[in-house]
C-alpha cells in the first residue's frame, strides 16, 4: 500500500481509450496515468503486480507468494477480470492495482461484506510509483465503480492495525474505523481493522 500525494493531478474522463468507451471505474489524469478494468487478456500484468505485492509487502496481505507461485496461465486468466482495477502510466506500464468485490466474497479473503457493501482489497502501488497519487486515482475509480455499476451503499476494507500510512490514505478518502477487526492469519497476535465509508 503506497503513500499518496494529496495534490496529485485531478482525474479527467478520457471518453475513449484504445477505441472503446469509458466504463465506470476507468479514468485518466492529465499526465496520462489512467485506470483500466482488466480482462483475461491482461493476465500477465495482473500476475506481475500480484507477485510483486506478495514479494515486496507480504505482511500486508492474507495471500502468500507460495499460494500463487505455481498458477498456470489459465489460473491467472480466471482471476483477471473487470472487478480488478489497474493504474498504468501513459506508456501502459502497470503502477498499481486494487480489486472491488461484493457479498460473494469467499471468507478466506477476510471480511465478508454485507448486503449493499463493496469490499476493496489487494490495494498495491509499486514502490517506484508511490507518492504520485496513484492510490488516490485507484480509490476514486473504485468508488465510481461501486456507485455506478454495483449499486453499493458502503465501501468497506481491512488494513493491518500497524499500517498507519495506509490508514491515513483511507481516512483522506472518507474511510473511518467501524470497530470491526479480524485476526491476521500470518501475524500472530495482530489484527486487521475494518474501515468503511458511504457511497
Amino acid at each position: 500500500m503506497g503513500s499518496a500525494s494529496p495534490d496529485a493531478a485531478a482525474p479527467t474522463p478520457p471518453g475513449r481509450r484504445g477505441g472503446r468507451r469509458r466504463r465506470p471505474g476507468e479514468c485518466e489524469r492529465a499526465d496520462g496515468v489512467h485506470v483500466v478494468r482488466l480482462t483475461p487478456d491482461d493476465w500477465r500484468s495482473y500476475a506481475e503486480l500480484r507477485i510483486g505485492m506478495l514479494t515486496h509487502a507480504p505482511e500486508a496481505f492474507w495471500s502468500r507468494l507460495e499460494d500463487v507461485r505455481d498458477r498456470t496461465e489459465a489460473d491467472w486468466r480466471r482471476s483477471s477480470d473487470d472487478r480488478t482495477l489497474q493504474a498504468r502510466d501513459a506508456a501502459g506500464t502497470p503502477l498499481g492495482t486494487l480489486t472491488v468485490l461484493t457479498p460473494r466474497t469467499p471468507p478466506e479473503l477476510g471480511l465478508r461484506p454485507g448486503a449493499g457493501d463493496a469490499l476493496v482489497l489487494a490495494v498495491y502501488v509499486i514502490p517506484q510509483a508511490r507518492g504520485r497519487g496513484v492510490v488516490d486515482l485507484l480509490l476514486d475509480a473504485a468508488l465510481e465503480l461501486a456507485r455506478e455499476e454495483l449499486g453499493a451503499s458502503r465501501m468497506v476494507l481491512q488494513v493491518h492495525e500497524d499500517n498507519v500510512a495506509a490508514r491515513r490514505v483511507y481516512e483522506r478518502h472518507g474511510y473511518r474505523l467501524t470497530g470491526g477487526s479480524l485476526p491476521h492469519p500470518h501475524r500472530a497476535g495482530t489484527v486487521d481493522v475494518e474501515m468503511a465509508r458511504p457511497v
